[in-house]
């Protein structure tokens, strides 16, 4: 378990911190739903973690950040085993998306209908990266331009801290950045189908968990730097601030602060409950047609067999 700087002014950690291999919470394990959540952090370890399949809309989105940290970035971020995190210096760099079209290509998917997807993104990753180019230059950061910082937050009545890394940030202003690719439709009568582009305008719905990262992001700055969540397609993209959405207005971004500790401290009293053993899933809910189990293979098989369902 990797050790950030965070978590040394933890004077004691609770014993179900070692049984669990757990030591703090994330945005995005928050975002998660409890059941996906407490399958991969309390019965995966984390080498097993990190063998899980990722889908092609992950990784090309990954993509489409080290693009804009190599276009835009001075420093980045990284942990240095016997050093903790080490800002490092980004060189000035030529042929940006030849360099990460490259590492896309090295991607295998984890099945047809996501090699299918991986060709999807494939066509549309020069026109995003585009998008990426137009929707950084409109923010206008200014050097020294760090990427990859982590944070910490205190949430209320909860053991553990909440840890994450901001996409890109200068003195005044971080920016989360957010891709949407292509989705394949239903099928047509004849049996074909073909792919959208989902739209990103004002009117766009469904991102309540990028409202909750960049409310982390905010609150873990001290309230300090202005938020900007931009969302990229092939085709356009769209800089949300305080300014143009009212749920990044100041007052909002507050709100979820109380969501992130309800869930993180629902969790702690989970892991303090069952004490390192698997009993933990009587008192969690599974739904196994949500998206988050998608593309997971025998994971989730392993985890309706753990509840009970097959």
């Amino acid at each position: 378990m990797e050790k950030d700087e965070f978590l040394d002014n933890i004077k004691e950690y609770p014993k179900w911190v070692e049984l669990y291999g757990i030591s703090h919470h994330s945005p995005s394990q928050i975002n998660a739903n409890d059941d996906i959540w407490s399958y991969k952090y309390l019965y995966l370890s984390q080498e097993e973690r990190r063998e899980l399949p990722i889908n092609s809309k992950m990784f090309s989105g990954v993509c489409l950040g080290d693009m804009a940290q190599l276009q835009f970035g001075n420093y980045v971020w990284d942990y240095v085993k016997g050093k903790g995190l080490v800002r490092k210096e980004i060189p000035p760099q030529r042929k940006v998306f030849e360099k990460i079209i490259e590492k896309f290509n090295f991607y295998d998917p984890a099945d047809q209908k996501d090699r299918e997807q991986h060709d999807i993104n494939r066509q549309g990753l020069a026109l995003t990266f585009q998008q990426l180019k137009y929707g950084l230059r409109e923010i206008g950061l200014e050097a020294p331009i760090d990427c990859e910082r982590s944070v910490s937050l205190e949430l209320p009545n909860c053991l553990l801290p909440c840890i994450g890394r901001i996409d890109i940030e200068d003195e005044n202003n971080f920016v989360e950045i957010k891709t949407k690719w292509r989705k394949k439709n239903r099928p047509r009568k004849d049996g074909t189908s073909n792919y959208s582009l989902p739209k990103i305008d004002e009117g766009y719905l469904g991102w309540s968990d990028h409202i909750l990262q960049v409310a982390f992001y905010w609150l873990s700055n001290n309230k300090k730097k202005k938020p900007h969540l931009l969302v990229i397609s092939e085709k356009d993209y769209n800089v949300f601030t305080p300014d143009n959405c009212d749920d990044l207005k100041p007052e909002n971004l507050e709100l979820q602060l109380n969501k992130m500790a309800m869930i993180a401290k629902r969790r702690e009293r989970v892991m303090e409950n069952h004490a390192g053993k698997t009993t933990w899933f009587q008192d969690i809910p599974c739904d196994f047609e949500h998206f988050f189990w998608n593309g997971l293979g025998d994971h989730k098989q392993a985890a309706m067999k753990l509840w009970g369902l097959v």
